[in-house]
């Protein structure tokens, strides 16, 4: 079954972002986490359990899940919500940043 994935713009220009960022050194690292990001997304859409739940007392943080990326991209998150048949991916952060108010900032509405 095919599991259904749907990227919030910000998650999409994350991608970019962190693809631009690690690219200034090398492409060949940047490509990877792309690969990696696409992968976890994947992972995250068959197993939407495996994040685990963001604790926060804001509403409109409420069910959102995190999942670290593997494979040498560890300080990655991906900040994800499950859907009835999928993933919704609202974010991608690297872990350095101040998570709770890039979140804050952020008006993250339902699916």
């Amino acid at each position: 079954m095919i599991r259904r994935i749907v990227k919030k713009p910000q998650a999409e220009q994350d991608l970019i972002d962190h693809f631009a960022f690690i690219s200034r050194d090398k492409v060949a690292p940047a490509e990877r986490f792309l690969k990696v990001a696409e992968d976890s997304i994947k992972r995250l859409a068959d197993q939407p359990g495996i994040g685990r739940i963001w604790k926060s007392p804001l509403p409109h943080l409420a069910g959102i899940r995190v999942y670290p990326m593997p494979s040498g991209f560890r300080n990655y998150l991906i900040f994800y919500r499950p859907l009835e048949n999928g993933i919704e991916v609202l974010t991608i952060l690297h872990g350095a940043r101040d998570i709770e108010a890039v979140l804050d900032s952020r008006p993250f509405s339902e699916a």
